[in-house]
Parts: structure tokens; C-alpha cells; sequence
């Protein structure tokens, strides 16, 4: 099953994909390279979008620096702009009525 992970390459571009782990490295599917966006943030571009890569990549376990899960909120802009479009609540996050919606409760 793919998962949304972080991959460094040996070149240092940070990529942003589905990712499976294969016999040889890694298959990355709808990749977003990590870009400065400055003053301290970042932004989200599609990787290499001049290629028909939409099916998938495969990249070397050689050519991997590391590969590891991003933070909540990033994976969710990645899945916003990227992928699916389904969001992971952060803690504490209320999920349900749209704001302006009158309060549920429960009763029994």
C-alpha cells in the first residue's frame, strides 16, 4: 500500500510522494519537489512536470539519502494539492457541521 512520505535524494531534492518500497528502492507516485518559498516556508511544485511520470517512478535505494513520514500538515497540503484530496485531523481538531452550523448534541 502506498504512504505519503518524504524522500531526500543524494542530489538533496526533497521529494513529497505515494511512495512502495520495491526490491531495489523505492516507486514514488504523484512526486512534489520541496521547495524554499522564503521567509522560513516552503512550497510544494510537481516533479519534473515536463515527463508522463503521473503512473510512478522507480529511484534506487543508492541514490536515497532517507526516507521518512512528514508532519500532519504538511502530507495534508501534499494530499490537497497532490493527491487524493483526503485530510488527516490534527489533535484536537474538531470534524463535522460546517462553521455557522447550529451545535449537535447528544442526548440519551
Amino acid at each position: 500500500m502506498a504512504e505519503v512520505k518524504l524522500v531526500r535524494l543524494q542530489t538533496g531534492e526533497e521529494l513529497i510522494a505515494k511512495t512502495e518500497k520495491t526490491d531495489e528502492g523505492y516507486t514514488l507516485k504523484n512526486a512534489a519537489i520541496v521547495l524554499p518559498a522564503g521567509q522560513g516556508k516552503i512550497g510544494l511544485a510537481p516533479y519534473m512536470p515536463y515527463c508522463e511520470i503521473e503512473k510512478g517512478f522507480s529511484v534506487k535505494d543508492q541514490h536515497i539519502m532517507f526516507v521518512v513520514d512528514p508532519v500532519t500538515e504538511f502530507a495534508n497540503e501534499y494530499s490537497t494539492n497532490f493527491g487524493s484530496g483526503l485530510v488527516v485531523p490534527t489533535s484536537g481538531e474538531l470534524v463535522g457541521a460546517p462553521m455557522g452550523a447550529p451545535d449537535l448534541k447528544l442526548t440519551t
